[in-house]
């Protein structure tokens, strides 16, 4: 079987072409547990800071009731010592 230089080429195109996807699949198989991994511990620390701004928002919404409820008190006692009500 003779050869011509356009076949032989492409002999040699398609060889490197398959020699680079060989080594393109080893290494995106070998380097997908990591990227799972990665991306596992970036959603942890995406969810645990997002938990942390929630209880931020929660102790600031308690602050302001617990000032509205001691305002709101207060103004009772006031009314309650001005008209010399009992509790």
């Amino acid at each position: 079987m003779f050869l011509d230089t356009q076949n032989l080429i492409l002999l040699i195109v398609f060889l490197i072409v398959g020699v680079i996807v060989l080594i393109c699949c080893v290494y995106c198989c070998a380097c997908k547990p990591a990227c799972a991994d990665a991306r596992r511990n970036l959603i942890r620390r995406q969810i645990a800071r997002d938990e942390e701004a929630i209880e931020r928002e929660r102790e600031a919404s308690r602050a302001e009731l617990r000032g509205t409820l001691s305002a709101h008190e207060q103004a009772r006692n006031e009314v309650r010592e001005k008209y010399q009500l009992k509790k």
